[in-house]
């Protein structure tokens, strides 16, 4: 998996054919504690840096942990 983000401050999480087809199988992802810790140290470092290309209105929006999120197709983007 791999995260990038756009100059507009958007992004993608872009999936190699394995993780694919572990999501087509499983229909969710399976994390292992290692996994996880790898995760979620990418995460942070990625965030960091994304907040930089964020406007102010975005980079102070909050989100409560029971918001649905609405999924956007690729041609919707």
């Amino acid at each position: 998996m791999k995260i990038n983000q756009k100059e507009d401050g958007s992004g993608e999480i872009v999936f190699t054919d394995q993780e694919i087809e572990i999501i087509k199988k499983n229909k969710k992802l399976i994390l292992s504690v290692e996994f996880l810790k790898h995760f979620m140290n990418l995460f942070i470092s990625v965030f960091f840096e994304y907040q930089k290309k964020f406007g102010t209105k975005t980079r102070n929006m909050t989100t409560p942990i029971d918001q649905e999120i609405e999924v956007k197709k690729p041609d919707d983007v």
